[in-house]
């Protein structure tokens, strides 16, 4: 039976399988994939996936999509990766960022989730871009130390304690300031 048949219109999930769509379509174009065409073929063959699984599933069309969207992409930089040569870990972020870096939406956007074998070029960029996305992730450690502020901040804390200890002498000091500085304009403007 073919899958897709269970996404007909007047389904009762057809709304669910238009978010899915939806969803799986904006993956694929934050990856940059822009040929129309290829984009609704990559998201119905996404689409057909899921829908093998719905039946035996609690979750939605769109979340089972999007699973299978990520594995189907996960999976494709797994067999490029191999094929350049590359010995890889996790194919998440890596993957799609050395995708990006290849420039592979316009130079090499139909082969794109398809079989290889792909270009020696293809392959070339996409193993030199992912060797190069960046360092291996390395636990450190911060332990946090005084901020020394100077001389002005010890003064000004000891300024602040004298006021608290001495609210009424700390009001004398406000405002003799206040007026000085209020005489002094008074003075320079005459």
């Amino acid at each position: 039976m073919d899958p897709l048949k269970q996404i007909a219109p007047r389904s009762a999930s057809f709304i669910d399988w238009g978010e899915a769509y939806e969803r799986v379509e904006n993956y694929f174009c934050a990856l940059r994939i822009q040929d129309r065409l290829l984009l609704s073929q990559l998201v119905a063959q996404i689409l057909s996936r899921a829908a093998e699984r719905v039946e035996s599933s609690e979750k939605s069309p769109s979340v089972l999509a999007m699973e299978e969207a990520k594995k189907v992409v996960r999976s494709w930089f797994a067999e490029v990766l191999s094929e350049a040569g590359v010995e890889h870990g996790e194919l998440g972020a890596q993957g799609r960022l050395a995708l990006l870096l290849a420039d592979m939406p316009k130079r090499w956007q139909s082969e794109f989730l398809h079989p290889g074998p792909w270009p020696e070029a293809f392959l070339k960029a996409m193993k030199s871009t992912y060797l190069r996305t960046g360092p291996e992730f390395s636990e450190a450690r911060m332990t946090p130390r005084d901020i020394d502020l100077g001389p002005v901040s010890a003064v000004a804390d000891e300024t602040w304690r004298v006021i608290d200890r001495w609210p009424l002498l700390g009001a004398l000091a406000v405002w003799t300031i206040y007026l000085g500085v209020v005489a002094l304009l008074i003075y320079l403007l005459r």
